[in-house]
């Protein structure tokens, strides 16, 4: 199915962003925004997926984003005893081992333990959007966030900046951009201010742009990017704008791949995506169109089920897990949960049930 970016190592350390810092200043007042009930619907933009310096590096130099000793294998690891779940990462940032496996290098992403998430200053609308878009995720998945709005940027002592998911407006340019996994530091998703207009798109457009985000941001590549897909789709490069070729770079090295090719999944190109001409730029094979997808297939939740747990946020150590945890496509028993639950805090020397006290209840975004 999907392709999954997979990496240990000391993303922590790594302080530069994927792209520019975007602050509060890049806010756009929704009363900047003209709306217009004359004005014609908009396609939804594409959501477009950077790399990070030492990717892009790789990519010119080898066509890989990944080089193959950047490998580790350390599926064995547990989450460090002095980490809290809370923080949204394995282990310390003073190690170098994490519980993820997968790729090795100076600047590496890695699956989130919860994924940080903060945005900017923005629009009730998309404050809304992005509260509707984790809801399903996690109601979903086994994918959860951790809303770091009010924590300190930096981790003291050492001054590692936490890593985070940044969600805030464009500035100026139609297409979204993100990051593949968790790379360290702050990583933007950006969005354009024109969704804070209820003319132009639909909610369900909105949460599907960011979903499609956050999977990313998840470590998802998109489903076009296959090693396989030239048995199902054609891609007609000659269409595709300029700077937005990598979204159909295949990965053949340093992948996950499981289950069969997926028309459905939400990370799927729609056949103009990325169009620079207003031609296809994908089709199925045979010529059938691509349509764009809002809502996670069931192999986008069964991907991401075998690789997160749903961890709830503590101000201790213990590890509490939520109610439901799927696995192999279907949901724990009570008792199954409670004994992994119970495994996992015993080796790192707690007995018993993790206090309710020690909870974190998330407010929304």
């Amino acid at each position: 199915m999907k392709n999954l970016i997979r990496t240990c190592g000391i993303g922590l350390l790594a302080f530069m962003g994927i792209l520019s810092s975007c602050s509060d200043e890049d806010y756009q007042s929704p009363d900047d925004l003209s709306v217009n009930s004359s004005v014609v619907h908009k396609e939804v933009p594409d959501f477009v997926a950077t790399l990070s310096p030492q990717q892009r590096e790789n990519l010119e130099k080898t066509g890989e984003i990944f080089l193959p000793e950047q490998r580790k294998d350390s599926w064995n690891d547990i989450i460090a005893e002095d980490v809290p779940t809370r923080w949204g990462v394995f282990n310390s940032p003073f190690k170098t081992q994490t519980r993820a496996a997968g790729i090795w290098g100076s600047y590496p992403a890695q699956y989130w333990t919860m994924i940080r998430l903060k945005t900017a200053t923005l629009d009730s609308r998309l404050r809304d959007a992005i509260n509707a878009a984790v809801d399903e995720i996690e109601t979903n998945t086994n994918v959860r966030f951790y809303n770091s709005q009010n924590d300190p940027k930096y981790y003291e002592p050492g001054h590692i900046e936490y890593p985070n998911v940044y969600i805030c407006y464009s500035d100026g340019n139609n297409e979204g951009s993100g990051s593949f996994g968790l790379v360290g530091g702050e990583q933007q998703i950006r969005v354009p201010a024109e969704f804070a207009d209820r003319n132009l798109y639909t909610d369900e457009e909105v949460v599907g742009f960011l979903m499609h985000a956050l999977c990313n941001a998840a470590g998802m590549f998109n489903e076009q990017q296959r090693k396989d897909r030239d048995s199902y789709v054609d891609i007609y490069l000659n269409n595709v704008k300029s700077g937005c070729t990598f979204q159909f770079a295949k990965q053949d090295k340093n992948y996950t791949m499981l289950g069969n090719f997926d028309y459905n999944s939400i990370t799927l190109a729609s056949s103009q995506a990325y169009s620079k001409n207003g031609y296809n730029t994908i089709t199925k094979k045979g010529g059938g169109l691509i349509a764009r997808n809002y809502h996670l297939s069931a192999l986008d939740k069964s991907f991401l089920n075998n690789f997160y747990l749903p961890y709830i946020a503590r101000t201790d150590l213990w590890i509490k897990l939520d109610k439901v945890v799927f696995y192999n496509d279907r949901i724990l028993t009570e008792s199954e949960r409670l004994q992994l639950q119970r495994q996992m805090n015993e080796q790192r020397g707690l007995y018993g049930e993790p206090p309710a006290s020690g909870d974190i209840q998330r407010q929304p975004w």
